[in-house]
């Protein structure tokens, strides 16, 4: 082994021993907020900023489920201000995968890789809405990935397809989105039609001709009307949802209804 393979080796176990760490503290941090040793507020804010740092480092060392399972821990507790014991167990999944996964010291296979990510845990209003008697939430094995820049916008869309049951994940960019539709082979896309680098118009071009998303649904968020020149030529999977006022609401029940 010459010089720079044994840097990278020794860089790579460096990581590992890190990452282990940081799933050690994750942990405990769950149990002693589900416990009521230390207060939620502080302990949720600590999970956020140690999944970040996983989701961060695990790709460039050659982890790339570990990066996504980190993105989706972070997805799950965006919302969460408290943790009782059933909150506990799902983050517990979460954590478990990645310790599993960085003692292994590979990562998994593309087929495996989107089995354990369906696998994980995802929120829903029949889930949040603890003993509401809530009847909103229907259970549904679909995933839709959902690509902005722009929280407010993300935590709508969540709310809406929570509402009927769907599972979520989220993208910031396009190249998150191409990355975690060859991961995670979501069962429908919605991009809005702003983000950073490749346009959101761009990139629903490009998932369209993807033959992993042959037979999906896709959908468009933006304030065009469909008879803009920008939008001449959609492929005809492409569902224009638009961004303003009661019409994003109509756009994306009907939307919705398609994948019932």
């Amino acid at each position: 082994m010459g010089n720079a393979d044994a840097i990278i080796a020794g860089l790579k176990q460096d990581f590992i021993e890190d990452t282990l760490d940081r799933v050690d503290r994750i942990e405990t941090t769950i149990d002693r907020v589900a416990g009521g040793m230390d207060e939620a507020a502080i302990g949720i804010a600590e999970l956020r900023r140690e999944a970040h740092t996983v989701k961060g480092l695990a790709g460039s060392f050659g982890f790339p489920l570990v990066a996504a399972i980190a993105h989706r821990l972070e997805d799950y507790i965006a919302d969460l201000t408290e943790i009782d014991d059933r909150e506990a167990a799902s983050l517990v999944d979460f954590t478990s995968w990645i310790r599993e996964i960085i003692e292994s010291g590979t990562n998994p296979q593309a087929e495996e890789e989107t089995r354990i990510l369906r696998s994980l845990p995802t929120r829903t209003v029949a889930v949040d809405e603890k003993d509401s008697g809530s009847s909103a939430g229907v259970a549904q094995d679909k995933e839709i990935l959902l690509v902005t820049a722009t929280a407010v916008q993300a935590h709508f869309l969540q709310r809406a397809l929570r509402e009927k049951g769907f599972r979520t994940i989220t993208a910031r960019s396009a190249v998150e989105a191409f990355q975690t539709v060859v991961q995670s082979r979501p069962d429908a896309v919605i991009t809005a039609a702003v983000l950073d680098g490749l346009s959101g118009i761009e990139l629903i071009r490009a998932l369209a001709a993807m033959k992993t998303l042959a037979d999906k649904k896709l959908g468009l968020l933006t304030s065009f009307d469909a008879s803009h020149p920008d939008l001449e030529g959609l492929p005809e999977n492409v569902a224009i949802i638009s961004n303003q006022g009661k019409k994003t609401s109509e756009h994306l029940s009907e939307f919705i209804e398609t994948m019932l």
